[in-house]
């Protein structure tokens, strides 16, 4: 098999509805204040048939969070197509806030679609944004979450992330059953195993241009950090240094990655140069450090340590070493993650020995708790910072929950795959399909 033919397999693997969908958001508690939006149908003006309604995938986009209430076409009064046709009584009338209205045409080239829509403001009576999607007619779903990201952009301000995905550890049900690394749409479709292993694999992260992965393996007997091109599959062991072996985490400009090792005796946090192919010890302390996070900028390194007798959170200027605590409320902090404007971190925190997902902004040290369940670990931030997905508990089973960054919104992604956990979310991803504004 030829590397283009592996590409375009792979690729195919990853974008097309081949696979079906293994998780599913479930909501459990919404925003008791959702933005109302009406999806209008979209009016189809090819020859061949839609193969799929995008109103109703884009409606199910911005639903699937709880931060939004979509209306179907039969609570609607009228089904523009375009602005003209626009009454804004009769949204007015059902409390709508915000209206999509588009048609659909054939692209410039065969097998495309070209989506022109407009996101209005009815309480304005404003149009907010004239946009036009093109990507495949085969690959609607795709153009579906471009078309949601965008709509969500211009609502709210920040990026939308419809169409970002996630990776997390999947372990078959039996003792001896299998552990897959596996990707998911955020929505729950295409989801794949991209690595198996009857050995242990661990800590997934993303590189920031969304083109690699790094992971733990124990398919050689003992803890290893593998790189994978996601769209080749192609891997690359890093040179065990004998001991732990784990952690890994990318930095902003995928120059590095930090990760734990503990060649010199006692786990500690290293740096590996990617070009160069080196490791540098960055801590240096009789207590165990681990799991690293790099700062938004580069600059810092957030990690746990129980240098002062518990697990607690501290954080490291790179360029000198300086190293302090950040934590100091309850007797287990562990796993933070920075959001995405470097202003807070999340965490795992102890409270009456129950586990929850906590935040912490990094200023003013104000502590808040998430999460209400008991068992929560590996959070994992959303790269527009406004979701937070986890590994937890459920009836006994380990599944992935997740919740809003204000804690209005709570929702589970349940799964008949086994025990899952450790999930990490993508960056925002370059589309292979077109958007213009105008």
């Amino acid at each position: 098999m030829n590397h283009r033919t592996m590409v375009f397999l792979f690729t195919f693997l990853i974008f097309s509805g081949a696979a079906f969908p293994d998780l599913k958001i479930e909501i459990t508690e919404g925003s008791q204040d959702p933005i109302r939006i009406a999806i209008v149908p979209i009016g189809w003006n090819l020859d061949d048939p839609s193969r799929g309604y995008l109103h109703q995938m884009v409606s199910s986009d911005l639903a699937s969070f709880g931060e939004f209430e979509t209306l179907t076409p039969q609570e609607m009064l009228s089904l523009p197509r375009n602005e003209e046709e626009v009454f804004f009584r009769d949204w007015k009338l059902l409390d709508v806030d915000y209206l999509v209205v588009g048609t659909a045409s054939q692209g410039e080239v065969p097998e495309e679609v070209s989506v022109s829509f407009s996101v209005i403001d009815v309480t304005r009576e404003k149009t907010l944004r004239r946009s036009i999607s093109s990507g495949s007619i085969n690959y609607l779903n795709s153009l579906a979450h471009v078309m949601s990201d965008r709509i969500y952009e211009e609502i709210n301000g920040i990026p939308g992330i419809y169409s970002t995905k996630i990776i997390y550890i999947n372990k078959e049900g039996s003792s001896n059953g299998k552990y897959h690394l596996r990707l998911a749409d955020i929505d729950g479709q295409n989801d794949l195993a991209l690595f198996s292993s009857y050995e242990p694999l661990m800590s997934p992260d993303w590189s920031s241009d969304g083109k690699k992965l790094a992971y733990v393996s124990f398919e050689e007997g003992s803890s290893k950090i593998y790189i994978q091109e996601l769209y080749t599959g192609n891997r690359k062991g890093l040179k065990s240094e004998g001991g732990i072996n784990s952690s890994p985490n990318w930095s902003p400009d995928d120059r590095y990655l930090s990760a734990v090792l503990s060649k010199a005796g006692n786990p500690d946090i290293y740096i590996y140069d990617i070009k160069e192919n080196s490791w540098k010890q960055l801590t240096d302390h009789f207590g165990i450090d681990t799991e690293p996070d790099w700062s938004p900028n580069g600059k810092k390194i957030i990690f746990t340590s129980n240098r002062s007798g518990s697990p607690q959170i501290y954080e490291m200027t790179v360029s000198n070493g300086k190293i302090r605590r950040k934590t100091f409320e309850g007797s287990y902090n562990a796993r933070a993650r920075y959001t995405p404007d470097g202003k807070s971190f999340v965490f795992v925190h102890r409270m009456d020995n129950l586990f929850h997902i906590a935040v912490q902004n990094l200023r003013t040290g104000k502590l808040r708790i998430l999460t209400d369940t008991s068992l929560d670990e590996s959070p994992t931030i959303s790269p527009n910072g406004n979701v937070i997905i986890y590994a937890t508990k459920n009836q006994g089973e380990n599944i992935l929950a997740g919740i809003s960054y204000n804690g209005k919104t709570k929702f589970i992604l349940p799964t008949d795959l086994g025990e899952v956990r450790e999930p990490s979310w993508s960056p925002i991803l370059k589309q292979s399909r077109s958007t213009r504004l105008f």
